[in-house]
């Protein structure tokens, strides 16, 4: 009898959605298809479909505060949030009375109707731009399947009744498939569709499940129950993979857990090289479910809040004291260590409704950020409030994003003076120095880092956005995606200027890009003298030990030596030599 071949071994490269490592047997999760045909009824049963149109609504409403109840427990409430959407759509009176119309008029079972109006208002909000608009969308379809379920009778599809611990395999999962997954038994997840931003991807990171997406067509390459392979933090799945590739990967996940074992030694040690020269680590955070995993892995405070998610999980306007209350969440957590709040970088691809944004052929280039901040002031005036009453402790900072132009500093400054006084006048206690800073994410701000320094406190250097504007590189575009490079020496010298200009001017420079999260760059940054790196807190042990490894001599040489290639890749090249010779236990290496 002949043995069967084994298949060859596949890489495959998807989103990053969730870090970590997991190996496993796939298991193939695809929901049945659910079919709607426009069925005809009777005059004498449109009482009885109307009757079984809102029980179904009631059904629906019912389930998703159960799912809603089941996200607090696991993730806190600024997570659960997000079925708080998923209501807003249910209860849409055009839904409601649409449908009833329509089968009064029309006299169509209720499972199309709900089912047609449902994708009317899916490729409506797809056509629309901006994350919002993309991440609703993909909820109303949520609440669509569970509508339809309930109207067909049938039971919810969820893995609850997993037997063995598995890498779960799908075409998409929504939301509410994230919050009712066995954690107990699932490794990790790989998907067909979904980006890093989704409302499923904030989920799945909220629970700690290493996951991949927007893999395309993972669920045809695939068969149930066959090894599988997939990295959170590169977005690399390996399918078939050889018992050498397997044996390699099972190593580095071992020997990462050791290395990280041997880290939280560390953990209450400061950040500082060899020779004394003191580095502040930081984390860059967009939920307060997230301070937890900043203090187990050794952060020193906050170093970039993220504040645009209260806008996300709500799609409206979050009053000052909303703003408050999850401030306090993050500010009292990490007490005394600092937290840098960033004000909302809305614009761009975080389009909101209720906000009359233009239509614009470049977002990215146009009203965004600050830019919106300081034309609706009354919005930036109860941020400023909101952050001032959370920083009693003296532990707030707050951060200014997107600057080009001093006069957006001074105009910023003179309303958030305003906005002190007014408190001062109404008793309210805040930190009358708290540190006002601006990021860097231009080449203009980095060109003029002399003249903005006299007018903040702190420089914070965002290298997504300034290598995407130094290199004219959408850095979501595939099709240029190698022409992406912090590492080019047009953003090294940008980088330099900016600290060189703040070091001049006695402020401190952060940097709270990708880029200081890569163990490739840190010696390089700590050798252009950065005074804080703030970055997943994931990575956060990895660079303390590299800090603490060496001294600032030979950080400076190793920066110095990288401004002198002329390429990004003979920088890149370079440092991957000189870090692979000085840390060859890294597990970064091991990705």
């Amino acid at each position: 009898m002949t043995a069967l071949r084994k298949p060859h071994q596949v890489k495959i490269t998807g989103i990053p959605g969730s870090p970590g490592i997991a190996i496993g047997p796939t298991y193939l999760f695809t929901k049945n298809r659910i079919t709607v045909e426009p069925r005809r009824i009777k005059e004498s049963k449109v009482p009885a479909e109307i009757k079984r149109f809102k029980d179904a609504l009631d059904k629906t409403r019912q389930a998703i505060k159960g799912t809603r109840a089941r996200a607090v427990e696991q993730t806190g409430d600024i997570v659960a949030r997000i079925f708080d959407s998923h209501l807003l759509i249910l209860d849409d009176v055009m839904l409601r009375e649409e449908t009833l119309a329509r089968i009064k008029k029309e006299k169509i079972c209720a499972d199309a109707l709900v089912d047609d109006f449902m994708q009317r208002m899916y490729r409506s909000l797809k056509a629309q731009k901006g994350e919002f608009f993309s991440q609703r969308a993909d909820d109303v379809l949520d609440v669509a399947r569970r509508i339809i379920y309930n109207l067909q009778g049938l039971a919810d599809e969820y893995l609850t009744d997993l037997k063995k611990a598995v890498v779960v395999i799908a075409p998409e999962l929504s939301p509410s498939d994230i919050i009712h997954l066995d954690r107990r038994y699932v490794l990790g997840i790989a998907t067909n569709l979904g980006g890093a931003t989704s409302h499923t991807a904030i989920l799945t990171r909220s629970l700690g499940v290493p996951a991949v997406t927007g893999l395309k067509n993972i669920t045809d390459l695939v068969c149930e129950n066959q090894e599988i392979i997939i990295n959170g933090n590169s977005g690399k799945v390996v399918l078939h993979p050889t018992d050498e590739v397997l044996n390699e990967y099972k190593n580095k996940r071992k020997r990462a857990k050791a290395f990280r074992t041997r880290l939280r030694k560390l953990r209450g040690l400061p950040t500082e090289t060899t020779d004394g020269r003191r580095v502040h680590l930081a984390a860059n955070i967009e939920l307060p479910v997230e301070t937890k995993s900043v203090i187990e892995q050794g952060g020193e405070g906050v170093g970039l809040f993220r504040t645009e998610y209260l806008y996300l999980t709500r799609g409206s306007l979050p009053s000052e004291e909303d703003q408050l209350k999850e401030y306090l969440k993050i500010t009292e957590a990490l007490n005394p260590k600092s937290v840098v709040i960033r004000t909302f970088d809305l614009g761009g691809d975080k389009v909101m409704p209720g906000m009359e944004f233009p239509k614009e052929s470049n977002p990215f280039l146009g009203w965004r950020a600050i830019r919106v901040s300081l034309d609706m002031t009354d919005m930036l005036r109860a941020q400023f409030s909101a952050i001032l009453r959370a920083s009693t402790k003296k532990n707030v900072h707050i951060l200014l994003p997107l600057i080009s132009q001093l006069e957006e500093v001074k105009r910023a400054r003179k309303i958030l003076n305003e906005v002190m006084v007014e408190l001062s006048s109404r008793g309210i206690p805040y930190d009358e120095n708290i540190k006002l800073g601006i990021m860097i994410e231009v080449p203009a701000a980095a060109l003029i880092a002399d003249e903005l320094a006299r007018e903040c406190d702190f420089f914070s250097i965002g290298t997504n956005d300034l290598v995407q504007y130094t290199l004219a590189v959408d850095r979501g575009n595939e099709t240029i995606a190698d022409l992406y490079s912090a590492y080019h020496p047009a953003v090294l010298k940008l980088i330099r200027l900016t600290v060189e200009a703040g070091h001049k001017a006695n402020i401190p420079v952060a940097i709270c890009g990708e880029m200081a999260g890569d163990p490739l760059a840190a010696l390089l940054l700590v050798g252009l003298e950065l005074d804080q790196l703030s970055m997943s807190p994931v990575v956060l042990p990895e660079i303390k030990k590299i800090i603490r490894s060496i001294d600032q001599k030979t950080a400076r040489e190793i920066a110095d030596k990288a401004l002198t290639f002329h390429t990004s890749k003979d920088v890149e090249k370079y440092l991957l030599r000189t870090m692979k010779k000085l840390f060859a236990d890294l597990p970064v290496w091991f990705n």
